[in-house]
């Protein structure tokens, strides 16, 4: 038969349409009938109106050692959230139906509404989908492409009743995120409000703690007031308070900030903490775009970003943390040259927990060490790019810190980039993974060796590693094919191959992350600020606004800061106040 793979839709099947699906399944799938447990869903993907497809879901797999390590939850919060997991137990293609890329269209389909439908039908959401599929029958190229991970085998095992009994059939284990923090979630210290259904944006307690001693206000508290006292009118944690949330709401200049405070009700001026009009008055004032910019312009921005680069440190959850550049090209005035700053970036958040300037007489690498300085970066892996693939820093971060690194090679390091190119890569890859978005495939492979360990060539190298990156469009036609060399003091048992494939993207990430939000949402390279403290202490905030949207969960910044603006108690709620 022959129809196009776009006119086909995903349904759930109908109490009425079972048995026919039931039929159809145990005389068309090589395992037959189905016997499915726990929370069931059964779909039917049809092609004006005719069957062509039939997919089963069920209540995940009890314990599966690649998995479970892949989330990284301990076995009482697999015991409690076990149920956010979905196992697709049961997937066939009709007879007479051989479209192309129809078993992974039908796939993508189905992932996309199977957490609604889990939802309606059970009264809670599902995060991760899994599946099991036996090497030899299949390879699992649909699921590949449909853009599930393969995390590796089983050992060959079944449950049956309370025991476990070897089948010697090990499966290969895929699995694919319904939501991107998925992981995140399901290992969290606490349950997470997208878990338990807590409408957004309620405090997430596994992300930041936001009032009391350890809260945001009690942060901005610490911040050194340069202001003489007499004639103060504001305190300068309301100031900042306020430009916090305002900019959480999409502010982008003193202006606009003090347009946002004049338009708070009382209610929001007093939870702020503004002043009376006088002392026989209730009503509140806010303060003025005045006294607003003098206010952010005088504060010390060392401070300030030390202070509030120690507080998302604490909640920030993450165990890499990459560096990276950019100048804000609005904040030139005249001869003076834009403002250069570097950050350090949470890989798996997105939290920005340290900044630091760059001299215009200087360059990045002498200021990686300063920025590194006031972290605690015990049993974290630091990331940079080949220009800070320097002996002193990587002395630096195991020695001093008691910490590891990542670093890229390219030909700043020449004599280590010829070691790597030459070495013997004829091995298999040990990772490989494949992603799909915006039009593209990608896929990954990585080979990982210990041949260079020592300090021969570069100061405490355990592990080196190649990564070769292919990306092609939809239909197949080459794209971009790479290859990247790297290096790493990670022991291989703290930083199997698995994890090394997903530090250097991660590092990768910062662009999209933090670099790319500042200035689609928040239009920074325009900021018409560029006078004293202001624009390091602007683009402070606006790290901090990006840092607090993505620890609650926010999948569009843009999206969230027009909710703010809308529903200005959200944006204070947000700060704890």
């Amino acid at each position: 038969m022959t129809a196009h793979v776009r006119r086909v839709q995903v349904r759930l099947v109908t109490k009425d349409e079972m048995p026919r699906w039931m039929d159809l399944m145990a005389r068309h799938h090589d395992l037959g009938r189905p016997d499915m447990v726990g929370q069931v869903l059964c779909y039917v993907a049809t092609v004006d109106g005719e069957w062509v497809a039939l997919l089963g879901w069920a209540s995940a797999a009890l314990q599966v050692k690649a998995r479970d390590a892949w989330i990284g939850w301990s076995d009482d919060q697999r015991h409690r959230r076990l149920r956010y997991v979905a196992n697709n137990v049961r997937y066939c293609i009709l007879p007479g139906w051989s479209l192309p890329n129809l078993a992974s269209r039908v796939l993508a389909l189905n992932t996309r509404r199977l957490a609604a439908d889990w939802e309606a039908r059970f009264g809670h959401s599902v995060v991760l989908a899994e599946t099991f599929v036996d090497p030899s029958r299949f390879d699992g190229t649909c699921y590949r492409a449909a853009g599930w991970e393969l995390l590796g085998r089983t050992r060959g095992f079944g449950r049956h009743g309370n025991r476990w009994e070897e089948h010697q059939q090990p499966k290969t284990i895929w699995v694919r995120p319904l939501r991107r923090p998925a992981r995140y979630w399901l290992a969290a210290d606490f349950e997470a409000p997208e878990l338990v259904g807590t409408p957004t944006p309620s405090v997430d307690l596994n992300r930041v703690p936001l009032e009391g001693a350890d809260g945001l206000l009690a942060a901005l508290a610490q911040v050194t007031d340069p202001r003489k006292k007499r004639g103060i009118r504001h305190s300068q944690t309301t100031v900042l308070a306020i430009a916090v949330c305002a900019v959480l709401s999409g502010a982008r200049s003193f202006l606009a900030i003090a347009d946002w405070a004049q338009s708070l009700p009382q209610e929001l001026l007093k939870r702020l903490g503004c002043r009376r009009r006088n002392d026989a008055s209730i009503d509140r004032i806010p303060p003025s775009e005045p006294t607003i910019r003098r206010t952010l312009e005088a504060i010390e921005a060392e401070e300030l970003d030390r202070v509030l680069s120690a507080f998302l440190l604490r909640h920030g959850l993450g165990r890499a943390i990459a560096f990276d550049g950019k100048t804000l090209r609005g904040s030139g005035n005249g001869a003076e040259r834009p403002c250069h700053l570097m950050a350090a970036v949470i890989h798996q958040t997105g939290v920005v927990v340290a900044q630091q300037a760059v001299d215009t007489k200087t360059n990045e690498i002498t200021v990686a060490r300063p920025l590194l300085e006031p972290l605690d970066l015990v049993g974290r892996v630091v990331t940079a790019d080949a220009m800070h693939t320097q002996s002193s820093l990587a002395e630096y971060l195991v020695d001093e810190k008691q910490a590891d690194y990542v670093f890229t090679v390219k030909d700043n390091q020449r004599i280590l980039k010829r070691h790597l190119t030459q070495m013997n890569w004829d091995f298999p890859p040990q990772v490989q993974t494949i992603q799909k978005g915006h039009g593209r495939i990608e896929q990954r492979q990585i080979w990982v060796s210990t041949a260079l360990r020592g300090d021969r060539w570069f100061p405490r190298i355990e592990q080196c590693f190649r990564i070769e990156r292919t990306t092609t469009d939809l239909t197949g036609q080459p794209i971009r094919h790479e290859y990247a060399y790297g290096i790493t003091s990670c022991l291989p048992e703290e930083a199997p191959p698995d994890d090394l494939l997903h530090f250097v993207p991660g590092h990768w990430g910062i662009e999209n992350k933090v670099h790319w939000v500042r200035d689609v949402v928040f239009d920074e390279d325009r900021s018409p600020i560029r006078t004293g403290h202001g624009p390091r202490v602007m683009a402070t905030l606006r790290n901090l606004a990006v840092s607090l949207l993505r620890l609650h969960g926010h999948p569009n910044l843009a999206r969230a800061t027009r909710q703010y603006n809308a529903h200005r108690d959200q944006a204070l709620q947000m700060i704890g106040a």
